[in-house]
């Protein structure tokens, strides 16, 4: 059996706490591009492993926090960063039945 998979799983797990923070982001710009980044990864159904699904949830409810407080509210920004959170919503739709865990069903 290869080690590459078991070394993307690593490399996922040092990267996802990034996408994290830098969604967090109050820089419009720095959100955007790591929404980016991670609609790429998301359009992947390899990135739906069982050990990830729930770093998903919780960085789709950082984008959202994000955009809803710091953004939403201010004209550019709020344009800037619409069509990206629209991009990683529609980026997931297809993979949801994936999310079988029934809270996480819930969180989707």
């Amino acid at each position: 059996m290869s080690s590459r998979p078991q070394t993307a799983v690593a490399d996922n797990a040092k990267i996802l706490p990034v996408f994290a923070t830098r969604l967090a982001s109050k820089d419009v710009n720095e959100y955007i591009n790591t929404a980016n980044k991670l609609k790429n990864w998301l359009g992947s159904e390899k990135a739906y492993y069982p050990d990830a699904l729930r770093n998903i949830v919780l960085l789709f409810e950082i984008a959202h926090q994000t955009f809803t407080t710091r953004f939403l509210h201010i004209e550019l920004s709020a344009v800037a960063a619409m069509d990206i959170y629209q991009a990683l919503i529609r980026a997931v739709i297809p993979f949801l039945p994936l999310f079988t865990e029934e809270d996480l069903q819930y969180t989707c």
